[in-house]
């Protein structure tokens, strides 16, 4: 049950000026006038408040409470409703029932419990959005990259310089190898090593394997220059 200051006379008929009322499990994230109906409802729960017993007029429990009113009109309309109080008129605020008020609380309980729960799936539900778009993202980038290998290397190819091909000795640049093929040489790997292409001035020789990205037609082109060497 919430903790309650009470500041006046200790009898809860006769509760002065002002009360102040600090939430507990049942009264979590209510409304102030739901905070104020479950703080009376405690009160008669736990017989501080006797079956009846004549509360204070709702003028009275504002300034108590230090609400307006109509906030005091809404709790008791509340209770009212759930028959832990009766509103009598011509006589008052009049308790009616400990079980209905025991009955009332555990069903705010309740409504708060499902409003935790809805809040959480709110959150969950937001979060799986945010997982659902990443992991969109990243199949999307696996299939942009799975292209992308798929297509290079399908145009990536090996070829190896013959013997006695007429390219021996001469640099890429000395055949103007790229405007003669459309072929574009990545590589020159010589006794299992790669060259640094030099800016197409490395001279070529027989065994020689060109690592290049040509169309077929390219390739063709590349073939021939070497001499019909064979492509690996």
């Amino acid at each position: 049950m919430g903790v309650r200051t009470w500041k006046g006379p200790d009898s809860p008929g006769n509760c002065a000026k002002e009360c102040v009322v600090v939430a507990g499990p049942h009264s979590e994230g209510l409304s102030r006038y739901e905070q104020i109906a479950v703080d009376i409802a405690q009160k008669i729960a736990s017989q501080e408040y006797r079956e009846g017993m004549k509360l204070h007029g709702r003028s009275t429990l504002a300034s108590q409470y230090n609400v307006s009113p109509e906030t005091i009109r809404r709790a008791i309309s509340v209770l009212d409703a759930a028959k832990v109080v009766r509103v009598q008129p011509g006589v008052g605020i009049v308790v009616l029932s400990k079980r209905a008020a025991e009955l009332f609380l555990s069903q705010m309980h309740f409504k708060r419990t499902l409003e935790e729960l809805h809040r959480r799936l709110t959150e969950l539900v937001e979060k799986r959005r945010v997982i659902d778009n990443e992991i969109d993202q990243v199949l999307h980038d696996i299939q942009h990259s799975s292209h992308r290998y798929v297509v290079l290397h399908d145009l990536l190819h090996c070829v190896a310089i013959p013997e006695g091909s007429p390219v021996i000795g001469k640099t890429l640049r000395d055949l103007s190898f790229r405007n003669v093929t459309g072929a574009t040489v990545v590589s020159i790997e010589r006794s299992d090593r790669a060259m640094n292409l030099a800016a197409g001035e490395a001279p070529l020789s027989a065994g020689d394997l060109l690592w290049l990205i040509a169309e077929p037609g390219s390739l063709a082109q590349v073939e021939r220059l070497l001499g019909s060497g064979p492509q690996v």
